[in-house]
């Protein structure tokens, strides 16, 4: 049977798995920790996702959450490669940033790197993901990663927060 079948089941069941997530994050107010990417190509474009889940309406950074005794930059590494099939190169910390707006204490690690790769999605997680250049980014771009993506092409000062 085909993927294609079974991607709407994927999609709701994301939705759900991020519902859940959220409602125990507002509970219990963990302390998490993810790695996110500003990845540019060869033109200087910057890669953009959309996820199925929670605001599948903006554009993002790839990343996702680091495990236990992982190491953000390896998290933010993995994350390319399973969200989009991407390889990351001359991967730099950028900073450090915090954001408790969504209940846990989440510590979000940011790294700039480059890639060669054009991304694949799979969509079931990420059901669009493209390199857009800079002087074009669409307006539905989330306000953190746009502030990431200022500070990674030196427009913007790096902040300490999300």
């Amino acid at each position: 049977m085909s993927a294609t079948i079974f991607s709407p089941l994927f999609h709701i069941a994301y939705r759900c798995a991020q519902t859940g997530r959220s409602l125990y994050w507002r509970i219990f107010k963990p302390s998490v920790f993810g790695a996110k990417l500003v990845v540019f190509n060869a033109a200087g474009e910057v890669l953009l996702i959309r996820h199925s889940y929670g605001r599948s309406d903006l554009y993002m950074l790839p990343g996702g959450g680091v495990g236990r005794n992982e190491d953000a930059h390896i998290a933010a590494i993995r994350e390319l490669r399973e969200e989009v099939q991407c390889s990351a190169e001359d991967v730099v910390f950028l900073g450090k940033y915090f954001d408790d707006s969504k209940g846990a204490k989440n510590t979000i690690s940011v790294f700039t790197a480059t890639t060669r790769d054009e991304p694949v999605i799979d969509g079931k997680e990420i059901i669009e993901a493209r390199f857009i250049a800079l002087d074009h980014l669409p307006d539905n771009v989330s306000a953190a990663s746009r502030r990431r993506i200022a500070e990674a092409t030196g427009q913007a000062e790096i902040q300490a927060h999300w």
